[in-house]
């Protein structure tokens, strides 16, 4: 079950980085079915087995927050420069 959660985790954040949040919902659903197939295959419980769906669904779209939360955090971080550095600055004269 720890596999599955790291493995959802990463995919959400990786899916953050490419896609709108509407990829969420068929993400969700190959992650819930992977985790029919492996709680059915490692446990006869089902309430493991659900709580196996619960933690890869979970774990998909947290990994989906944090990955947004990494790029655009990071990218008003990164553009915040200093005055010195500002992009309207040039070496060719201004187009009047």
């Amino acid at each position: 079950m720890i596999w599955l959660s790291i493995v959802s985790l990463a995919a959400g954040a990786l899916l953050a980085r490419r896609f709108k949040i509407i990829v969420l919902v068929p993400a969700t659903l190959v992650v819930v079915v992977i985790a029919i197939g492996a709680g059915l295959s490692q446990t006869k419980s089902v309430w493991l087995t659900v709580l196996m769906i619960a933690a890869a669904s979970v774990g998909i779209q947290a990994g989906y927050f944090a990955g947004m939360l990494i790029q655009y955090g990071l990218g008003r971080l990164w553009t915040r420069r200093s005055p010195s550095f500002s992009d309207t600055t040039s070496a060719r004269e201004p187009v009047r």
